[in-house]
Formats: C-alpha cells, sequence, structure tokens
C-alpha cells in the first residue's frame, strides 16, 4: 500500500510504503481466540472420550498457527517512508520508529526499475546515486511497484 503525502507550499513530498494486511492485529487475535477455544473445545471433548492424542496435536496445531499469525502481523509493519525535499531524498525504514535512514542528493538520484531475467520472479526498485542504492518496495505486488516508480519519478 502506498499513501502520497504531498505539501505544495514548502515543496516537500513523501511517500509512506507498506506491506497490505488483511487484520490488524487486535482482530487477528480475535479471530485466534475464537479458533483456539473452539478447537480446544473439540480436543477436550475427544479428551474425555479416551482419545487422548487429540489434545496435544490440538495445542502444537494451535502453536503453528499462532506463530503464523505473529510472524504475519510482525511483518506487516514495516514501514518505508520517502521523503522528497528541495536537494534531498531521505529513505527511512523501521517499524514504529526510524531503524535505518538513507539520504541522497535529489539531482543525482536515480530510480531504477529492474526487471528479473525469470518472469516469475518480481522486479526490483532501487534508488540509486554515487555507488549507493537501496531497495524500496520489496513488499509490494508488480503493479503498485511500477505505479511507485512512475510518481518517484514525476516527483523526483
Amino acid at each position: 500500500m502506498i499513501v502520497s503525502l504531498d505539501t505544495s507550499e514548502d515543496g516537500k513530498t513523501g511517500f509512506i510504503v507498506m506491506p497490505n494486511r488483511a487484520m490488524p492485529w487486535r482482530h487477528q487475535v480475535i479471530a485466534f481466540s475464537i479458533i483456539a477455544a473452539f478447537s480446544l473445545g473439540v480436543a477436550i471433548g475427544f479428551f474425555m472420550q479416551g482419545l487422548t492424542l487429540v489434545l496435544p496435536f490440538a495445542g502444537l496445531e494451535l502453536t503453528a498457527l499462532g506463530a503464523a499469525l505473529y510472524v504475519s502481523a510482525w511483518r506487516g509493519g514495516k514501514r518505508e517512508v520517502i521523503s522528497i525535499t528541495g536537494d534531498s531524498v531521505k529513505v527511512e525504514t523501521g517499524r514504529d520508529a526510524p531503524q535505518q535512514e538513507y539520504t541522497f542528493e535529489r539531482s543525482w538520484v536515480q530510480v531504477v526499475l529492474e526487471k528479473s531475467w525469470n518472469s516469475w520472479y518480481p522486479s526490483r526498485l532501487l534508488l540509486r546515486s554515487h555507488g549507493k542504492q537501496i531497495e524500496v518496495g520489496g513488499f509490494l505486488n508488480e503493479e503498485e511497484r511500477q505505479g511507485l516508480a512512475i510518481a518517484l519519478r514525476q516527483a523526483i
């Protein structure tokens, strides 16, 4: 998902790039709780009937589901903020706060959409300047990545 920030008064332009998320964390916890209650209810019923191995396997299943939901939510929290000012292009990456920051000189920066040599592998959107490069929007789908490349070229 790409959010464009445009303040035409002072010439600043920006983009917030983040992965698409199906549900927020709170909704994932609620859905997991409902699934866990139902699964454990059925497993305890079978355990009471004498089928003792159903309960440990239900626990393993819920542990795997919980881990998958957590990793999905953790990866979905990544953000890339691209700020374009009068003479610089700044890229900040991180989750809740900027963890890495890259600054390029606006007049020298190149926006490169690098196609893969395989047709099934996605392209890469790179910002390059003076021997440095950074990939932007690696988690976007192909159409969003191409749209971001066009928007960045127009803004720079």
